[in-house]
C-alpha cells in the first residue's frame, strides 16, 4: 500500500510505497506529487524514533553538498509528516543488493551469485567507495542493504547516516548494543576493541564482508548476540570462500586480504581492490578463468598510513594479558599498576586488555583525571563506575536481573549511599530506602564500607 507523505515547506508531497525494512528504517520509493520525479525516502520505523535515529537523518542530509548523484543516492529535502523526520533523497534507480541476494541465493545452504555478475558489481563497488573515500567521507556502515544496483550492474551507495569526514577516529569500547553500525559488517576496530583507529580501511573490511555473502551466500560469521559479533570480528579466521564454494582462488584471495584483522594487512585503497577486481573480470571473460596474479600490486596508499601498533612494549602487555588470564581461569582478584610519565603510552598499554576481555565477556572501565574536578570528592570514581553501569543496563533482562540481585544483597539498607554517588545505580537496584543522618566521622565510615561491599560485588563476579 502506498504512504502519502506531505511536505513540511507546503502543500506539495510524495506518494510513496515500501521499498524496504529494517528494524531500524523503513526505505521508500515512490515519486513527487505533480511531476514525475522519482525519488527515495528513509523514515525511522518507530512511530517514537530514538534521537540517534534522528540524528542519523539529520547528519545524512548535511553530506548532500559532498554527495553526487553519480555514485549515491543524493539528499535532496529532510521533511516532516504527522510528527516523523524523513529524508527524500536522489532515486538512482536500481534495487537494493541484500533484496537481489535474498532472491538470487536459492535455498538455505545459499547460492553464490552468477559469477559474471558478481564482478561486475564487485567492480562497481570498488569503484564508488573509492569516489566516497576520495571525497574524505568514512561511510561506516557498507553492506548489501545499503548498496543499490541496477539491471546493468550499476552501483550506488546510501546510508550515510553515521558517515565521519574526519581522517580516523576512535571508537570508544561502549557495549556492541550501543555502537553505531551493523554488527555482522563491522571492522573489527570500529567495535572499540582492537585498540586502533577507524580509517577508510574499516570501510574495505565491511567490503571484503560483504564480497564474501555475494560469493559464497554466506556470511563469513555466525553469531547469536553482540557480544559474539565483536569476538567473531576481532578473534575468529573466516573459512576462505573457495572452502565453501568452487570460487576461484584469486577472488577468495582477495576476499581474504579485505577481511585482515590488523588494516595494515588488507588493501589500503578502494583503487587497489578495483584493479584486482577488473583483472579478474578481463580474465573471465576472455579466457573463462583466472590464473592467479599479485594481489595488490597496484595498492598504492594515497596518503601516509603509520601503523597503530605498540612498539617495544611487549613484555608489559604479555604481563598485563597474564595477570587477566590468571584472574579469569583462578577466580582470584589482582591488582596491577601501570607507571610511567605522561603522555608514555600507559593507555594504549592498557587499552590492549580489550582483546582479551570479550571472551570472558569482562567489563572495562576507564576514566582520566579531571584538574577542573579536583573540588569534587570521589569525581573520578565516579566517572569510572558509571561506565561499568551502563554497560550493564544495555544486557539482556536476564544479564540485569543477575547483577541486581548481586548488588542488592551488597548494599543491603544503605543503596542510598551508591544511588547518590552513581545515579545510574537506580536503574538496577530500583528506589532506595533513605539513609538516617549520622555525624560526619560516622557518615564518612559507613560510605566508605558502602563503597567497598559495592566494589566486592564486582571482584567476585
Amino acid at each position: 500500500m502506498a504512504t502519502r507523505l506531505s511536505s513540511i515547506s507546503g502543500p506539495s508531497g510524495y506518494l510513496l510505497g515500501p521499498l524496504r525494512e529494517s528494524a531500524d528504517f523503513t526505505l521508500f520509493r515512490g515519486r513527487e506529487n505533480g511531476n514525475q520525479t522519482r525519488v527515495l525516502a528513509v523514515a525511522p520505523a518507530a512511530e517514537r524514533p530514538s534521537p540517534q535515529d534522528l540524528r542519523r537523518l539529520e547528519h545524512e542530509y548535511s553530506l548532500a553538498a559532498e554527495l553526487d548523484s553519480a555514485w549515491a543516492a543524493k539528499p535532496l529535502a529532510l521533511t516532516r509528516h504527522d510528527g516523523r523526520t524523513i529524508l527524500i533523497l536522489d532515486d538512482p534507480g536500481g534495487e537494493p543488493l541484500d533484496r537481489i541476494l535474498q532472491r538470487d541465493l536459492v535455498g538455505n545452504l545459499g547460492q553464490p551469485l552468477d559469477l559474471t555478475r558478481f564482478l561486475h558489481i564487485a567492480v562497481g563497488l570498488a569503484k564508488v567507495l573509492g569516489q566516497v573515500h576520495r571525497r574524505g567521507i568514512i561511510h561506516k556502515d557498507i553492506k548489501p542493504a545499503n548498496v543499490l544496483v541496477d539491471d546493468s550492474d550499476n552501483v550506488w551507495l546510501t546510508g550515510f547516516g553515521i558517515a565521519s569526514q574526519l581522517p580516523h577516529e576512535r571508537q570508544a569500547p561502549a557495549p556492541p548494543e550501543m555502537i553505531a553500525g551493523t554488527l555482522a559488517y563491522m571492522a573489527p576496530e570500529q567495535t572499540g576493541r582492537m585498540n586502533r583507529s577507524i580509517d577508510t580501511r574499516s570501510d574495505l573490511y565491511s567490503l571484503g564482508i560483504t564480497l564474501y555473502e555475494m560469493l559464497t551466500g554466506h556470511l563469513p560469521f555466525a553469531a547469536a548476540e553482540p557480544l559474539e559479533w565483536v569476538h567473531c570480528h576481532i578473534a575468529r579466521k573466516p573459512t576462505p570462500p573457495v572452502e565453501r564454494v568452487a570460487a576461484l582462488e584469486p577472488l577468495s584471495g582477495i576476499v581474504m586480504k579485505l577481511l585482515a584483522k590488523n588494516a595494515e594487512e588488507r588493501y589500503q585503497t578502494a583503487f587497489g581492490v578495483e584493479a584486482d577486481l577488473r583483472t579478474c573480470l578481463a580474465e573471465w571473460e576472455l579466457h573463462g578463468h583466472i590464473d592467479g596474479f599479485q594481489l595488490g600490486a597496484h595498492d598504492s596508499p594515497d596518503r601516509l598510513m603509520i601503523p597503530e601498533k605498540l612498539y617495544g612494549r611487549e613484555g608489559e602487555v604479555n604481563a598485563l594479558l597474564a595477570a587477566f588470564d590468571r584472574v579469569v581461569a583462578e577466580g582470584i582478584t589482582e591488582f596491577v599498576l601501570v607507571s610511567g610519565y605522561s603522555g608514555v603510552g600507559k593507555s594504549s598499554v592498557v587499552n590492549e586488555l580489550h582483546k582479551a576481555l570479550v571472551p570472558p565477556r569482562g567489563l572495562f572501565a576507564t576514566v582520566k583525571f579531571d584538574q577542573y574536578k579536583r573540588d569534587i570528592p570521589y569525581a573520578t570514581l565516579a566517572q569510572a563506575f558509571q561506565t561499568l553501569i551502563r554497560q550493564i543496563l544495555v544486557k539482556s533482562e536476564a544479564e540485569v536481573e543477575k547483577w541486581r540481585g548481586k548488588l542488592q544483597g551488597a548494599l543491603g539498607a544503605n543503596g542510598q549511599l551508591i544511588v547518590n554517588f552513581i545515579p545510574e545505580m537506580e536503574f538496577i537496584v530500583g528506589k532506595q530506602p533513605p539513609i538516617p543522618d549520622l555525624p560526619p566521622k560516622d557518615a564518612q565510615n559507613r560510605f566508605q564500607l558502602a563503597f567497598r561491599r559495592f566494589l566486592g560485588a564486582f571482584a567476585r563476579i
